[in-house]
């Protein structure tokens, strides 16, 4: 509904009329291999946009997708530099198997995200549920859409956008020589 404001100047009863408000209805959400208007999607999705992914300083878009996306887990078991991947799981687990999403980039499926530049990103879609269907069996943990910006026509437009960081161990332990370990 369309927000209002309407002067008190000494009235004492109001007539009001909510106006229906179309904010938001035309968003388009990419689900399997179209896309759907927000307001007639009927399935569990979540949507990032490229902006978004932007404004984060991973090194690594796994990481990104932790607090952007409801239901999505991404857990990093090390410390080690360099081994900055998360494994990504949506809604949690539900197999003994292999708990990863299937990821789609571009609709290439099973690639490989994580190194993509934020920059080069349009948007992310998580399918959760009957929304990744389309997909079949593969789908049965969810899907991770991920669509990369393509060129406009029109003037040629250059951007540049740098990040430096640094990744070294904390402490490194002293090790023994062999004979101290044999002993």
């Amino acid at each position: 509904m369309q927000s209002q404001e309407i002067p008190v100047k000494g009235k004492t009863t109001f007539r009001i009329v909510l106006q229906e408000g179309n904010i938001g209805l035309d968003e388009v959400v990419v689900v399997g291999y179209g896309t759907q208007k927000k307001a007639t999607l009927t399935g569990s999705v979540s949507s990032v946009s490229g902006d978004d992914l932007k404004k984060v300083a991973a090194v690594n878009i796994s990481n990104t997708l932790a607090g952007k996306t409801a239901g999505v887990i991404a857990n990093t078991r090390s410390g080690e530099p360099g081994e900055d991947g998360a494994t990504i799981q949506i809604r949690g687990s539900g197999t003994f198997g292999s708990t990863e999403p299937l990821i789609v980039v571009d609709g290439i499926a099973d690639r490989d995200f994580s190194r993509l530049n934020p920059e080069d990103i349009e948007s992310i879609s998580v399918l959760k549920d009957a929304s990744a269907a389309i997909y079949g069996a593969r789908a049965a943990n969810g899907v991770i859409l991920v669509t990369t910006k393509r060129g406009k026509e029109g003037k040629t437009r250059l951007s540049y956008s740098g990040r430096v960081g640094f990744s070294q161990p904390t402490r490194v332990p002293e090790m023994l020589n062999s004979y101290q370990y044999a002993t």
